[in-house]
């Protein structure tokens, strides 16, 4: 089973009223956010999305007029202790591998996080957190 998640990235205005009209599109259509992280610059930013079908939500947004594109990323699950995001941190940087971004998972039941790095590491980036025992979800 694949460790790999496409996470929907959205080019996004940064302007009233704009995210909303993102989440109504999705919600109208019965497409669940699963995560959701917004960076900004001035003008402009990126939504980036997991969600529950992302070929539908592409579709949809990019109906609609807004710009998106798959990005791979993986989601590696956390326990609540003092250390354990360290732990993941810590063996990815024992490889030299570079964190693109991090941003949590929303999921009532365990704590977990996202992660990009780049292309060329992301295989790399899964064996190296699995050969440290670290627990990677291969659906969220």
């Amino acid at each position: 089973m694949s460790k790999i998640i496409k996470q929907l990235s959205v080019f996004v205005e940064n302007k009233k009223g704009e995210l909303s009209d993102i989440t109504t599109l999705l919600a109208s259509s019965n497409v669940s956010i699963k995560s959701i992280n917004l960076s900004d610059a001035s003008d402009f930013g990126i939504l980036r999305l997991i969600v529950s079908d992302n070929d539908k939500a592409k579709a949809i947004l990019n109906e609609a007029g807004f710009s998106s594109r798959f990005t791979d990323v993986f989601a590696v699950e956390v326990s609540d202790h003092i250390g354990s995001f360290n732990s993941v941190i810590k063996a990815l940087a024992k490889e030299n591998i570079n964190i693109e971004y991090t941003y949590t998972l929303s999921n009532a039941q365990i704590g977990a996080f996202i992660f990009k790095v780049s292309d060329r590491e992301l295989t790399h980036a899964i064996k190296t957190l699995e050969s440290d025992g670290i627990n990677l979800l291969s659906e969220v």
